[in-house]
């Protein structure tokens, strides 16, 4: 007999009743939770409730403090009518009409340089002082505050054929431009202050306070003394002493322009360009020296200003002209000084015929292998001297080597220099990938080992009539061929010996194996070399060498047992 199944009323029924108990355990389940949380936030506030009442006082008792010294600041701005702590564009331009004038203005000269001029208590100058834009106002940024620089190397040096990623980095310079882009500008006086309690080490003395003006058009160092003009201000504090953050300080002695720096008037520039690039350009001007009142034609590096002054635009020529200002080798470009009290900016160096890649380029045909031999050896010489002031260059490449009248060649473009003798690269920059060292690629590191390597493209180069290295080939090509040492080898216009010495200490995985200057520029000979034109001009007896004609920078022996020897 078949079992009678339910009917669908008794079906409905049963799993309605299932479906209510199990909502009443979901609910009990929820009530058990809740009530746990209760608990634990419960638990939270009775244990900030407990903490010592001293405790408690005492943060009260530092809020009042707080809101008093807010109230004070605040009564003393209203007491006298100042604006809010910060320079309005006409309030700059007021105050910068008064200082320009005074002999210890200098301009756009950095806190680096500063550290230097100001020497003891109450030494002062006054500078201008540029601020970029803040990260979170900073166009074109996916998070709010920038975005966080990456370390990379960037490929850069003309390696770029394609049009489409040319443009592309055209666009990244000029977005890396507004983002450093000057907002405002102040006008600091830098004094060389003291702590006002001794006890208290501080890294520095150099306190760096922006000139205000008030709603009147006082001009104050501090908010509660204001002055018409800013000789009275100077006047007031080098009778009286001034408080800053801790700092006692006095203008005592206000330090004048140092030789390095000229004013704009007493540069005589011309139209005549020798050049342009993305930094501006570089034209011929003449200049009265200070040091031997002669003058001279100088080669005028004259910063662009056309889309603003950028803070790290300043920060670059500031930094090549304070490396420049130390170096005196006949191979290495001369520095005489900056104009840098107002746009645009001038750097003036040695007036120099062309770059080296250019005379290559224009004279493959007729360029002889004596010149190539001077270009290489004078070269060197001037590696050699900087690397012996703990300098490394990080752009060698003979579109950085100038040529003299008489072809002498000359290290120059000191933007990417470092004085150390290891730099480790942090953040992003634009870096010759080209030129570069397999260890370079690898760890981001720079020494004097990276700067050999790099100037055996040089010579690469100089022997394939300046033409670019790897040329035709993108970054990651040019990477993965370095890391796995396949380089380039130096043509055969080029003597068997200096090619061997080439491939077997230069172009060298292992910075530890690649030579010192000293093997370069002074073991290299030449047996039987010819074309060398020798016209009589002075001799000379040299120890183990005998007697020595001197013509055109080489040095020929006469003796018979060691060969033609070449220097420079």
């Amino acid at each position: 007999m078949a079992k009678k199944e339910p009917d669908a009323k008794e079906r409905t029924f049963d799993d309605t009743q299932k479906e209510k108990e199990k909502e009443k355990e979901k609910e009990k389940e929820k009530d058990i939770k809740e009530e746990s949380k209760r608990k634990k936030n419960g638990t939270k506030r009775a244990a900030r409730s407990m903490k010592p009442e001293k405790t408690q006082a005492s943060q009260k008792s530092k809020q009042n403090q707080k809101d008093k010294e807010k109230e004070d600041d605040e009564s003393i701005i209203s007491s006298i009518g100042l604006e809010p702590p910060k320079t309005r564009s006409e309030d700059f331009k007021a105050i910068e009409e008064s200082v320009q004038n005074l002999d210890c203005f200098h301009g756009f000269i950095c806190r680096e340089d500063v550290q230097g001029m100001l020497k003891k208590f109450g030494d002062y100058l006054i500078r201008k002082s540029c601020h970029g834009l803040a990260a979170s106002e900073r166009p074109n940024r996916a998070k709010k505050g920038g975005t966080e620089r990456k370390r990379k190397v960037v490929a850069s040096s003309g390696g770029n054929n394609n049009e489409k990623e040319k443009e592309k980095e055209k666009e990244k310079e000029k977005e890396k431009e507004r983002d450093n882009a000057i907002s405002t500008q102040d006008i600091v006086v830098s004094i060389y202050a003291k702590p006002k309690d001794p006890k208290i080490k501080k890294k520095s003395s150099i306190r760096n306070l922006a000139l205000r003006r008030t709603l009147d058009a006082g001009i104050y160092l501090e908010p509660q003394k204001s002055f018409k003009e800013v000789k009275e201000l100077i006047e007031y504090y080098s009778k009286n002493i001034g408080y800053s953050k801790g700092f006692d300080f006095q203008l005592l002695k206000p330090i004048e322009l140092s030789n390095w720096e000229y004013k704009h008037s007493e540069i005589d520039v011309s139209e005549k360009k020798l050049g342009e690039g993305a930094f501006g350009e570089v034209r011929i001007g003449k200049v009265k020296l200070r040091e031997t009142t002669k003058t001279i034609e100088v080669a005028v590096k004259m910063m662009k200003t056309t889309e603003g002054l950028t803070r790290e635009r300043v920060v670059e020529l500031m930094h090549e002209g304070r490396i420049m200002k130390f170096l005196e080798h006949k191979n290495v470009l001369r520095w005489y000084g900056m104009a840098i009290s107002k746009e645009p900016l001038y750097l003036m160096c040695e007036l120099c015929n062309c770059a080296l890649r250019e005379y290559l380029r224009k004279n493959a045909k007729t360029v002889t292998d004596s010149e190539r031999l001077q270009f290489c050896f004078g070269s060197a010489k001037g590696v050699e001297y900087l690397h012996s002031q703990k300098l490394i260059h990080r752009d060698l490449a003979t579109r950085n080597i100038l040529l003299t009248d008489d072809k002498t060649p000359k290290i120059s473009d000191f933007g990417l220099s470092k004085i150390t003798d290891r730099y480790e690269m942090k953040e992003a920059c634009k870096i010759p990938v080209r030129y570069l060292a397999p260890e370079t690629l690898e760890s981001y590191y720079f020494s004097s080992k990276s700067d050999v390597f790099a100037f055996g493209m040089v010579i690469w180069e100089i022997y394939e009539n300046g033409q670019q290295p790897h040329d035709g080939k993108n970054a990651q090509t040019i990477k993965e061929l370095t890391k796995k040492q396949q380089f380039l080898k130096v043509n055969d216009k080029a003597p068997a010996d200096l090619r061997k010495f080439v491939s077997e200490k230069i172009f060298v995985s292992d910075p530890e194996n690649r030579l010192i200057y000293a093997q370069f520029s002074g073991q290299i000979k030449f047996r039987q070399f010819h074309a060398i034109d020798i016209t009589m001009e002075k001799c000379e007896d040299l120890p183990g060498l005998g007697k020595i004609m001197i013509s055109q920078k080489f040095i020929k022996t006469n003796s018979s047992n060691t060969g033609d020897v070449l220097k420079v």
